[in-house]
């Protein structure tokens, strides 16, 4: 499952258990990289609450748009793990299928429209060279009919998979091999 050590399911106890717990009723399964952060309880939360509040609430940017950005991230990335759960959950939340897919493998052939296009192509330049984002990006994104606000939820969930990414293939996290794993 991966390199160190972490709480399994039979062992949760406390608020580890409660969001094990709710996890395995919303998606059938507890994701593995959920599992990692949990033999340190401060980070487990504190992971939990960023996810949330950057990938779950409902904000300006749809959560099929927030999917996209972290399968792209995560594809960047070369996370395996993260990608093909962000590819299911894009199918999930609303994304067609074989776009969903070719996503996965090559957002610009996945016929986007050009305002998301433009957005996945700003993700696709923080994911590689953050530094060299300009203000000539930015007003480009929101000449395309991006807000301060949809830019900074972008922006976050490239900083959340970034992170994500390089704890699950650094420990060596593996896909889960039981539960449907995306219900919700």
């Amino acid at each position: 499952m991966s390199r160190i050590s972490v709480i399994e399911e039979n062992q949760a106890e406390g608020m580890i258990g409660q969001v094990y717990g709710m996890m395995k009723s919303q998606m059938g399964v507890v994701p593995n990289v959920v599992k990692i952060f949990s033999i340190w309880p401060e980070l487990f939360e504190a992971h939990m609450k960023i996810f949330q509040t950057i990938m779950v609430a409902e904000t300006k940017l749809p959560r099929s748009i927030k999917e996209m950005i972290a399968a792209l991230t995560s594809k960047i990335n070369q996370c395996g793990y993260c990608l093909s759960h962000h590819v299911n959950f894009m199918k999930q939340y609303g994304v067609d299928p074989v776009m969903a897919n070719t996503i996965g493998e090559d957002y610009r052939k996945a016929g986007i429209d050009k305002k998301t296009l433009r957005l996945l192509e700003y993700a696709e330049k923080v994911t590689k060279n953050a530094y060299k984002v300009t203000d000539s990006d930015i007003v480009g994104l929101k000449e395309a009919g991006w807000s301060d606000s949809e830019i900074l939820e972008a922006t976050s969930v490239v900083a959340l998979f970034s992170f994500i990414n390089r704890a699950a293939d650094a420990l060596g996290i593996e896909l889960e091999t039981t539960g449907s794993g995306h219900k919700g």
